[in-house]
Parts: C-alpha cells; structure tokens; sequence
C-alpha cells in the first residue's frame, strides 16, 4: 500500500497549490497574451511542416486559426488598455446675466 501515502502527497500538493495567492486579472491576462504569442509560432511551425495534399478532404485552416488568435489578443488588449474619453474643451459663457429692458 505504497500507492496511497503517494496519492495523499499528491493531493496535498495540489490543495496547497490552489490556496496560493491568487494572480490578478490583469497579471492572468497577460500571462494569456504571452501563452498566444507562443500559440502563434507553435502554429507557424506546424504550418510550414504541414503538407496538404491537393486531393485531400480535410485539411487545418491555418488562416483561421491566425485569425481567431488575432482577434482574442484584440480583445484582450482593448480590455487592458482600453480608450478614454478625451477630456472635452471647456465652453466659455459670457457672464453677463443681466440686461437692460427695451424703452
């Protein structure tokens, strides 16, 4: 019964792994950039490796798969750095709030 002190080894391992401090939104999601700049050259490789034949049925859509990624990191940067509303001039008034009545 070697096997079960292993497993609770294991178990505890995982437990204590899972109570650490957890990271930040913004520290996850620029974890999730860098992990989709490594997804994008894996998937270059695999490409120029990639031979379809031409009688094929089924083939990877490569430039789908470009474009899904590209459009996650899209999204995810506009999250991080999103725009803001440039701060409007300010609108002068003329002050004179009193005027003399017609004769």
């Amino acid at each position: 019964m070697k096997i079960l002190p292993l497993m609770f080894l294991s178990a505890s391992l995982l437990v204590t792994a899972a109570q650490a401090a957890p990271a930040s939104e913004e520290a996850n999601l620029s974890l999730l950039m860098t992990q989709l700049n490594i997804l994008e050259s894996t998937l270059r490789r695999a490409e120029a490796q990639a031979s379809v034949a031409t009688n094929a049925r089924f083939f990877f859509d490569y430039p789908q798969a470009y474009a899904d990624i590209r459009a996650m990191r899209e999204g995810i940067s506009q999250y991080l750095t999103p725009v803001r509303a440039q701060p409007r001039a300010v609108a002068t008034f003329p002050a004179r709030y009193r005027t003399e009545a017609a004769q």
